[in-house]
């Protein structure tokens, strides 16, 4: 891409709690990022995310005009990523529970309105691989699998070297049904997802399981469970056997239909990756046969990865608005 170094595109990531915000060079450096809650608007009573959308744009403006001149560049272009069911070809978020958004929102063209710039919308996870893939820990790979580990799970798939997106429907991992999850019930209707339990909610549900926990005992977060589970105790390290058990038996499925040469995982369980990929490898050894055993990496970018995506969509927009 070649751009004006003085140049950059905003880039949004929106999250059901906060909104990240950034200004990204072409080369996916952030040259100014901010945090903010994210507003939501009933998408009943006939508001239809109107006022989601509304925010965003002027949150947008807001960010880029005062960080712009504080640091002397021009924007010009934008990139936002949601979670949830993205049309990125129309610009459509088809639904978004973390967002209450559950018809389709016009997102792209209001935002291209509002902002009088090109640009592009996209699923969090899918530019976050496609992120990794073009400038991070999957560079020069024509096969990849990004699975960013939060509360929820999702995959990028990137297949001799085009990512997948099925009109937003590709690469919902998390609702692979796995063994190791037993009949628990997810939050999509079904039973035995993934992301039950190795996601970072799924590692403190084992957690607590294992240590028979009640509803009155002290709250405790992932990380601190995988404190525990480092200084050995036995009911932190069972909560990370069962989590990278299950994700052993989803790869393998994933590896059987798209064959990548690496799995790149993200997201905030990703900082426990010495306890996660020790017992994804001793499964691996169990359970491939003819399929490719993929590299284990961990992320570049962290949790910035669906920000940089999203300066990468930006970008995309500029160029061929440029052509």
């Amino acid at each position: 891409m070649e751009s004006d170094a003085q140049e950059l595109v905003a880039a949004v990531d929106l999250g059901g709690t906060f909104t990240k915000l950034g200004l990204i060079a072409p080369d996916g450096a952030v040259r100014a990022e901010t945090r903010v809650p994210t507003r939501l608007t009933a998408f009943t009573d006939g508001d239809g995310g109107r006022g989601t959308v509304e925010w965003l744009g002027e949150e947008i403006s807001a960010f880029a005009a005062a960080e712009a001149e504080a640091i002397g560049v021009r924007t010009v272009g934008f990139g936002v990523v949601v979670p949830g069911i993205v049309d990125s070809a129309s610009g459509v978020v088809i639904s978004a529970a973390n967002i209450g958004w559950t018809g389709g929102v016009e997102l792209g063209d209001p935002l291209q309105a509002r902002l009088g710039l090109p640009g592009g919308i996209g699923h969090d996870v899918r530019t976050g691989g496609l992120a990794e893939w073009q400038l991070g820990s999957g560079r020069g790979l024509t096969n990849l699998l990004f699975v960013p580990l939060g509360t929820g799970i999702a995959a990028a798939v990137i297949v001799d070297g085009r990512l997948l997106e099925a009109d937003g429907y590709a690469g919902e991992l998390g609702h692979v049904q796995v063994p190791s999850a037993g009949d628990q019930q997810c939050a999509c209707g079904q039973v035995g997802c993934l992301e039950i339990v190795a996601g970072a909610s799924g590692v403190v549900r084992n957690y607590r399981r294992l240590a028979g926990a009640t509803p009155g005992d002290e709250p405790v977060a992932a990380e601190e469970i995988a404190t525990r589970a480092r200084a050995g105790q036995p009911e932190a390290l069972g909560a990370f056997e069962i989590a990278g058990t299950a994700l052993s038996e989803a790869f393998v499925i994933a590896l059987t239909l798209f064959g990548p040469e690496a799995i790149v995982v993200g997201g905030g369980l990703s900082g426990a990756a010495d306890l996660l990929f020790p017992i994804i490898d001793q499964e691996f050894d169990h359970r491939l046969t003819f399929q490719r055993r993929p590299k284990l990496l961990t992320s570049s970018f962290g949790s910035r990865a669906g920000l940089v995506g999203a300066g990468l969509l930006g970008w995309r927009s500029v160029t061929a608005e440029a052509q």
